[in-house]
């Protein structure tokens, strides 16, 4: 394996082999897992994770883009697929190190209580309260036994803020997703009064209402 890793990083690999499957095949399959399960894992495991193959695909996309160049380097091919490799890989690679260096800055800023978006007071879980006006304000899970969900409150005369909330706070009104009127909107679907399907990354999710974050969703969810 170490024999292997060290040809691949002297570019000793055909550029082809070193491009499609050293660096878009990995960083390919991470993105997809990310976008497909990102809601899951924040949900029943953290942020941890997230972090976790951030930061193994940055490793990956530095490793991976000095091979395509070194690989391109002894590419006796057309010149215009060798160009095309280094700048695709050169920014791709980029891209994904600007991300990753964004997400740090959001561990940095929660780490010192410093994000804007932050609200230990809970305003959003507390003015989560259902009106004649804003039926559908309250507070809003996928399970009954999660301690985090949804906190739907009025935003003005007719639209509703929709905040996470956990034990750690809740997203300041309007930062979590912009605020809506919910009916008419394609993003949220009224099913009932206690049942809401709201679209994420990888589709719609049923959101139950719960009489508080700490209490069982009505009905039998």
């Amino acid at each position: 394996m170490r024999e292997l890793f060290i040809k691949f990083w002297h570019g000793q690999f055909p550029l082809g082999t070193t491009f499609w499957l050293g660096w878009l095949a990995p960083l390919l399959g991470i993105f997809i897992v990310l976008t497909l399960l990102e809601t899951w894992i924040l949900q029943k495991v953290g942020v941890s994770p997230i972090f976790i193959l951030f930061a193994i695909t940055a490793a990956i996309a530095v490793v991976s883009t000095v091979a395509v160049w070194r690989s391109a380097s002894l590419y006796t091919g057309p010149k215009f697929l060798r160009l095309s490799a280094r700048a695709i890989s050169m920014l791709g690679s980029s891209l994904h190190l600007f991300a990753f260096g964004c997400l740090i800055y959001v561990f940095i800023m929660l780490a010192h209580g410093t994000d804007s978006s932050h609200d230990e007071h809970r305003i959003a879980e507390k003015t989560a309260i259902p009106s004649a006006s804003h039926p559908m304000a309250g507070f809003w899970k996928t399970q009954s036994s999660d301690n985090f969900g949804l906190a739907i409150s009025p935003a003005g005369s007719s639209k509703y803020s929709i905040s996470f909330c956990g034990p750690g706070g809740c997203f300041k009104p309007g930062t979590y997703r912009p605020d809506t009127t919910l009916v008419g909107d394609e993003d949220y679907q009224i099913v009932d009064k206690n049942t809401l399907h709201v679209r994420g990354t990888d589709g719609f999710t049923s959101y139950y209402r719960a009489p508080s974050r700490g209490e069982d969703c009505v009905g039998n969810n």
